[in-house]
């Protein structure tokens, strides 16, 4: 029976850590030795950190990387180790995995896809590696080794070759050559940033590739926030022929890794392969030269033979822990409960949004964090994200250092916001402020009268906005004097349907460095409370959910929700989805969404017409403001961030033709 022990691994790595990400690297290698692995895949460039930006330009980045890679070197004996890092071969950066064995650089694989669009932007620094080519690479330290397509054999054992992330998601992908050119083990090391539900395709492409390919297929990925914005549920699994036999634990808090090792039977996919008429037929094409240059092969040093014998493993569905809703989230249930499938998606929200904020907070050296705390929801959620943050990573009794909340009124706040603030901040053991920024709005209005030339009043529209703008940023002035006076990080409270359509008041309720739920629409923040409120079992919650959302800006006589300045927010964000990640313009929202919203409007057509004219025109308008928001972390399919994701014009007309052919589409239907 011929076996080999696979490997593979999650890493919190952190950009320019070179120490800590060696020590991580090194200490993985040394656990999976002590577990009989032979072949470890790691995460792709988890030597410098996924997230470097223009770093890669700097030559310090590639030394250090290199520096990094012998130093994990020579911690190799008896393992086959993948480490990923840049590389500069003949002037251009390339995306790259070193195959390191017994103490010795083998070759070197570099990606051919490279990840651009939406937040990706490789292409920026990297160049694609073209597919069968190889080539003699110069290190850095004067000697030489094989880079480009490459299939590794270990004597013995079988051979191995790796796609590195994007290279595995596309219809042509290298591994399927590779598998053909004779690799029964197939290594995926990827920095696969999360979105909510994307877990499931994962699974689902790996068990369909591992289907496909006839091979065993090792996935690993980042694990935490190795920079900014971009959140890392560390996914590692092992899947043989359209099986899934070991899964890592996503959003692992405790610990900055986690490994999966499995013994597996090559000898059952050789048969297969041996068997099916149509992969012979398929390797008989590739030698014929019809998928391009075959790959070259490296014979690794040393012999690789194994006497484990693999176990006949049950199927998956029957394995222990398959009873979970998401077996990569079972290790959670000892302390949460059962998982349902409807609690998967919201439980992913919280965690990445948790582990991203803990990773944020710990390697930036910030002691703890500051929320404006106005009663409603979106403050509700960061709040309770935080409190979630502090339990997830064992930190609960040390809530009141790490967290300060605080209620700013005016004449013009109620006492149900009030009241809702306050039994949640006691609710979590927070450390709670009220304070009155009356007298201050009031010196701030005797001013801006003198600006004005006369008196401010609610009744002209211009200094309607004005008189509501002005008390946001009176309180955005306290609440970051807290900020200052902890040394603590001040935490933006903003929506993402508020960024859309600029329903938010610069310098006030932006104010923050970190905008943890920027990419979590309202609709969603609704959702997820009430779903926290049952699982976490949090009654506190229940005084915000009573309410109607409110900026709580106007007088009390003035009757002002969010919903009535704008629209409601179902709607808001079905518009906002089909706009921006869809890409239709007006006619085709009215056309795409009517069926499904038409019973609102009670068949008034050019109600639904003039809300869609509201909303293109508010987010057009809004871009400059998405400019200036916090920092936030990506979490949903697209986000509005302009450094990453809705790269919007701040100046362009706003869709004024398509608006008005809008209205005479829908004149039309009458």
């Amino acid at each position: 029976m011929s076996t080999a022990h696979v490997a593979a691994a999650s890493l919190n790595q952190t950009v320019g850590d070179w120490s800590g990400n060696a020590r991580r690297i090194t200490q993985v290698m040394a656990e999976t030795r002590t577990q009989g692995g032979q072949v470890l895949v790691l995460p792709e460039s988890c030597v410098s950190g996924y997230s470097l930006g223009d770093r890669l330009h700097r030559s310090g980045t590639l030394e250090h990387s290199w520096r990094v890679l012998r130093q994990v070197q020579e911690q190799t004996a008896g393992l086959i180790a993948c480490v990923g890092l840049p590389i500069a071969h003949q002037g251009v950066l390339y995306n790259a995995m070193a195959v390191l064995a017994d103490g010795q650089l083998a070759g070197l694989t570099c990606k051919e896809n490279l990840a651009v669009g939406d937040v990706e932007y490789e292409s920026r620094w990297y160049q694609p590696w073209p597919h069968g080519r190889a080539e003699t690479f110069e290190t850095p330290d004067g000697e030489q080794c094989p880079i480009g397509t490459l299939i590794f054999h270990a004597q013995g054992l079988g051979r191995l070759a790796l796609e590195i992330c994007e290279d595995g998601w596309l219809g042509i992908r290298p591994g399927s050559v590779y598998a053909l050119a004779g690799a029964e083990i197939l290594g995926n090391p990827s920095a696969s940033w999360f979105v909510i539900g994307k877990h499931r395709t994962r699974r689902g492409l790996v068990e369909q590739v591992s289907r496909e390919d006839k091979c065993v297929y090792l996935y690993s990925s980042l694990l935490g926030c190795d920079a900014t914005r971009l959140i890392f549920d560390g996914s590692v699994i092992v899947a043989a022929d359209g099986t899934t036999l070991a899964e890592g634990r996503r959003f692992l808090f405790a610990g900055e890794s986690d490994l999966v090792h499995q013994v597996v039977d090559l000898d059952v996919l050789r048969r297969a392969r041996r068997e099916q008429g149509s992969w012979r037929e398929q390797v008989r094409r590739l030698q014929n030269g019809d998928y391009g240059p075959l790959p070259t092969e490296v014979t690794l040093p040393g012999t690789w033979g194994s006497d484990t014998p693999a176990q006949a493993d049950a199927p998956y569905w029957i394995q222990e822990g398959a009873g979970s809703a998401d077996p990569s989230l079972a290790w959670l249930e000892p302390r949460l409960g059962p998982l349902k499938p409807s609690d998967v998606p919201h439980l992913e929200l919280e965690l990445a949004l948790t582990l991203g904020l803990r990773d944020y907070l710990r390697k930036t050296g910030v002691p703890g964090v500051v929320v404006a705390l106005s009663g409603g929801r979106d403050s509700a959620m960061v709040a309770t994200l935080v409190h979630r943050m502090l339990a997830n990573d064992g930190q609960l009794r040390h809530t009141r250092e790490r967290l300060a909340m605080a209620y700013l009124s005016t004449e013009n706040s109620g006492s149900t916001t009030r009241d809702a603030a306050r039994r949640l901040a006691t609710a979590f053991g927070a450390e709670w402020h009220e304070l009155d920024v009356q007298a201050v709005l009031d010196e701030s209005l005797r001013l801006a009268e003198q600006l004005n030339g006369g008196p401010l009043s609610w009744d002209d529209p211009v200094q309607d906005l004005a008189l509501q703008n002005v008390q946001a940023r009176v309180r955005g002035v306290q609440i970051w004097m807290l900020a200052n006076l902890r040394r603590a990080l001040l935490l933006t409270t903003s929506n993402k349907s508020e960024a859309a359509v600029g329903y938010t008041t610069m310098d006030g309720d932006t104010s923050g460095g970190l905008a943890p739920i920027a990419d979590v629409p309202k609709s969603l923040v609704t959702t997820w409370l009430r779903w926290a409120r049952d699982f976490h079992d949090l009654p506190a919650l229940d005084p915000v959910l009573a309410q109607q959302p409110t900026a709580e800006l106007r007088p009390a006589d003035r009757t002002q929700t969010d919903e009535d300045d704008l629209m409601p927010f179902a709607i808001l964000d079905r518009l906002m989805y089909e706009f921006v990640q869809n890409g239709r313009d007006p006619v085709a929202l009215f056309e795409v969404l009517w069926p499904e919203l038409g019973e609102h409007y009670g068949g008034a057509t050019t109600a639904f017409a003039a809300d869609i004219r509201k909303f293109v025109t508010l987010l057009c308008r809004a871009q400059w403001k998405r400019e200036r928001f916090a920092i936030s972390f990506r979490v949903t399919a697209f986000d509005l961030d302009p450094k990453t994701g809705f790269r919007f014009p701040a100046v362009q007309a706003p869709f004024r033709e398509e608006l008005d052919a809008l209205d005479a589409h829908v004149a039309g239907l009458s």
